[in-house]
């Protein structure tokens, strides 16, 4: 008996030794991959030009980079132009010039920056293009496809203004830009729905410029000019409120579907609980955010790999929004984000 408590005894200090062991070599073992992943991005510096820091999906964007910047050691710096195309220039000449492992980029339009990046790739810097492309294609997208959100956005006027119900088989499209990647784009994908739906009349093509006023003073014109107009659709939800507004004047907010997109931020939820709008194909800033922080991620990671040596794209989720599911995740607040 004594022999068998002693064998016992030693085998149970042996267990505990084993199990110290284990537990300190657990301790001391790195996640597989993250030291490589650290040692990859820390110190890299990543300058952003933006269209405009005033935009809601710009602050979300920021706001997630940053964080991803502070928690693992690269710099993210803003060069804001403040929606001045020249500026812009100004912006992206000086982040060439300062050689940077990755330029972020918002393009104003397909054509402005376009031979920019071309000499951004020709030094050896790799671009990200968010949301907004031009006609030179760099190492990265993200943001939306542009064509198929063009299609979901009359597609929806389609399903109310067509059929023996509808008021009327009157649409309207409130441009953005008309040289934006987004205008071009979205153009597109209207058009195919026009082309299957030949009942539905465009009766007004105007770009509004991303202006709340200015799609106000549209909208009023053609409400007289086609009182029994049926469905506006936009590009932008923080313009087409004007247009909402001057639905509203009107008396005309069962009449009259307003169709846009946006980024999700709450206030385009309150405009659809106000009866401004009623749907908006929301492409949620922050989660769009966190795909390009996964791109920068990985353009940071790979200093081996040529700038512009491969092109790659990626489209976020859409989601369609309204006042059944305006609320939560759909309609997010910067503070959410941060």
């Amino acid at each position: 008996m004594k022999l068998f408590k002693k064998c016992l005894l030693a085998g149970m200090t042996a267990l505990a030794f084993l199990g110290a062991a284990q537990v300190a070599s657990a301790q001391e073992t790195d996640q597989v991959g993250r030291a490589a992943y650290i040692d990859g991005v820390k110190g890299k510096k990543v300058i952003f030009v933006p269209i405009s820091q005033g935009m809601d999906l710009n602050q979300a964007w920021v706001m997630v980079w940053q964080r991803h910047a502070a928690r693992y050691g690269f710099t993210l710096e803003v060069r804001d132009p403040n929606g001045d195309t020249n500026a812009g220039i100004r912006a992206m000449q000086g982040a060439i010039a300062e050689k940077p492992d990755l330029i972020i980029v918002q393009n104003p339009d397909v054509q402005t920056y376009a031979r920019l990046l071309k000499q951004a790739q020709a030094a050896g810097i790799k671009v990200l293009q968010v949301n907004m492309q031009s006609a030179t294609q760099t190492d990265s997208y993200v943001g939306n496809d542009w064509i198929e959100m063009g299609r979901l956005e009359m597609g929806e006027l389609a399903k109310h203004c067509t059929g023996p119900n509808a008021v009327s088989h009157k649409v309207v499209w409130l441009a953005g830009v008309q040289t934006g990647a987004a205008n071009i784009y979205m153009r597109t994908g209207i058009d195919e729905v026009l082309k299957a739906n030949p009942e539905l009349q465009l009766v007004s093509d105007q770009p509004a410029d991303y202006i709340s006023e200015k799609a106000r003073q549209i909208t009023e014109t053609v409400l007289q000019q086609h009182p029994d107009l049926c469905g506006i659709m936009g590009i932008w939800d923080n313009a087409e409120v004007g247009a909402g507004a001057a639905v509203a004047a009107a008396g005309k907010q069962d009449q009259v579907t307003i169709v846009t997109n946006g980024a999700g931020a709450a206030t385009g939820c309150e405009s659809i609980k106000n009866g401004l709008l009623d749907v908006i194909f929301n492409f949620n800033a922050p989660i769009q955010g966190e795909i390009a922080a996964q791109q920068i991620s990985e353009l940071l990671q790979h200093p081996d790999r040529k700038a512009g040596s491969e092109k790659t794209i990626f489209f976020g989720p859409i989601t369609r929004v309204d006042k059944t599911n305006a609320t939560g995740r759909n309609c997010w607040k910067p503070e959410d984000i941060k």
